[in-house]
């Protein structure tokens, strides 16, 4: 039976959690909501609308559930301390990241999601778009290239238990489906290369070097001899980017250094979402100071991004891209007159009907294999 001493202590502990719990719930209403987190370069879950429809089909509440955990009280630090919870007890996976060999992080790609109705639709449309690009442009003018992410390239490193990753599947399957001339054999060219550092030890993105293996696998798809990185001046822009894996596991480790790969080919400039001023750079370097400083490359997400060049050849490239395409895109400028990045999740207008009104000669697309898998906006390929 419990003395008077610890029925005492016990209803104390109790008041100093309830007192805990409410004042966390008192922060949490008056605490502004977050709207972009620059920590971790998203746009965090808003408060949903009350509707008793949504009550009943269970949708207002996981809208509600994924708002409360976006808005927590100090986030971050809370993230923190789970992360550090859970290596403890030798979790080699949270929240969506492996902790694998070498010092990576690596993103964990769900095969639901790759497999998933949204994958098979984007498969049939691109298969759709390439054989009518092919058809109107020219075999040689059209390239397809799908990016495979760290956990297929680089899966010796991923821990013993890690899921199947069942990238290369897809990529054989759809490199099947198309036509033959269009496929861009990145996979190879990056597995020859997995122990360099050819992928972000804290991000999702490919290096600029993993950039420059999928530039010279373009060549060898469109015949071409391939370049050395002797060709190029190296610079390092940046010795303390973390990225979006860091993120999410929020565990200090050693930065990751961003490159630049350049040459010198003449003036050239770029504009962004065809408004403002023409910037002389392919380099935004004022993201170096902000958290997400990979939108170093191209100034990061924009609908279209416009690239004028030196080269007098009358071609033009359109890139039709996710973020992968952002360090990729500064190695084209001695191949195309002009270059236009289209991303197609802030882009509204369609995609054929853009090459036919801007006089386009060649297409390139390039998304990560994951991103494409699940990507809502890929039906604008043949709009």
């Amino acid at each position: 039976m419990k003395s008077h001493a610890d029925i005492r202590s016990d209803r104390i502990l109790c008041v100093l959690f309830c007192m805990f719990i409410a004042g966390f719930f008192f922060v949490s209403l008056i605490k502004p909501q977050t709207g972009f987190s620059e920590f971790e370069n998203r746009y965090m879950n808003k408060k949903p609308e009350f509707s008793l429809k949504g009550v009943m089909t269970g949708d207002y509440m996981k809208k509600y559930e994924s708002y409360v955990t976006d808005q927590f009280p100090l986030r971050n630090q809370w993230i923190t301390c789970k992360t550090l919870t859970e290596r403890a007890m030798l979790k080699s996976e949270i929240n969506g990241v492996y902790f694998a060999s070498d010092g990576y992080y690596i993103e964990k790609q769900d095969k639901k999601e790759l497999c998933s109705e949204q994958s098979v639709k984007n498969q049939e449309t691109l298969v759709t778009f390439a054989t009518r690009q092919q058809e109107e442009l020219g075999k040689e003018h059209l390239a397809i290239m799908l990016v495979p992410t760290a956990s297929c390239v680089l899966r010796e490193k991923l821990p013993v238990l890690a899921w199947e990753d069942v990238q290369e599947k897809l990529l054989s399957q759809i490199k099947e489906r198309l036509p033959k001339e269009a496929w861009v054999d990145v996979y190879r060219h990056l597995y020859e290369h997995r122990e360099e550092e050819i992928y972000y030890r804290t991000d999702h993105h490919w290096t600029t070097l993993g950039a420059f293996y999928g530039y010279n696998a373009w060549r060898e798809q469109q015949g071409m001899e391939p370049v050395a990185q002797t060709d190029y001046k190296r610079t390092c822009l940046s010795d303390s980017f973390l990225g979006t894996l860091y993120a999410k596991v929020s565990l200090g480790m050693k930065p990751d250094r961003i490159y630049a790969f350049e040459r010198p080919l003449g003036a050239l400039r770029m504009k962004l979402d065809r408004a403002g001023e023409w910037k002389d750079s392919l380099y935004s370097y004022e993201k170096l100071s902000t958290r997400d400083q990979y939108a170093v490359f191209c100034d990061g997400n924009h609908a279209l991004t416009e690239i004028e060049t030196s080269v007098k050849n009358g071609k033009h490239l359109l890139l039709i891209k996710d973020s992968y395409a952002h360090c990729l895109a500064p190695f084209f400028v001695e191949d195309f007159e002009r270059i236009t990045m289209m991303d197609l999740r802030y882009y509204n207008g369609g995609v054929e009907a853009f090459i036919k009104d801007n006089q386009v000669t060649d297409v390139l697309l390039v998304y990560n294999m994951a991103g494409f898998a699940t990507d809502k906006f890929v039906n604008k390929l043949i709009k």
